[in-house]
């Protein structure tokens, strides 16, 4: 079941479970590049295995930057996804 927290212009899902011991978190945003969108999941993902007295090691990660739009075609928010472990 995936929730999806509204901040903003953007979206961030919760810390869900992968597999063998692994999360993920995604996230996307009108106002920040697909960089900064990763960086703020790092963020985010760190955050969550501190709660758990560990840090968090990212093991896989893509982004994608936002696309302008017109009215008739609209654009594409940025994008990031990071899958990590707390160690």
């Amino acid at each position: 079941m995936a929730a999806v927290a509204l901040a903003g212009c953007g979206t961030t899902s919760f810390v869900m479970p992968a597999h063998d011991g692994a999360f993920w978190v995604t996230g996307s945003s009108a106002h920040l590049n697909g960089a900064a969108e990763k960086a703020e999941l790092v963020g985010q993902a760190d955050a969550y295995c501190k709660h758990r007295d560990k840090s968090a090691v990212v093991i896989a990660s893509n982004e994608s930057d936002a696309t302008a739009g017109t009215l008739a075609a609209p654009g594409k928010l940025a994008r990031a996804t990071v899958q990590f472990r707390c160690e």
